[in-house]
């Protein structure tokens, strides 16, 4: 599974071992949420559509056009 923006090279990864996602507020990122697999952050993602992920390249958090491609199995 990843976690990708559509119209970029840019998809999710973990910072210090975790995935993190945040609110949209600036005021609000000291309330990140942390995941550890990939899996948990997308579940979150799906249930807080306001919400967004840290993504590389460029170091940004994306809140807009993110993709959650499972592997097909």
């Amino acid at each position: 599974m990843r976690i990708y923006k559509t119209s970029s090279d840019q998809a999710a990864v973990r910072v210090d071992g975790k995935f993190q996602c945040f609110p949209r507020s600036e005021n609000h990122r000291s309330e990140k949420k942390l995941f550890s697999t990939v899996e948990e952050a997308a579940a979150f993602l799906c249930s807080n559509p306001e919400w967004g992920i840290y993504m590389n390249p460029g170091g940004a958090l994306i809140y807009r056009g993110i993709c959650i491609e499972r592997d097909a199995s």
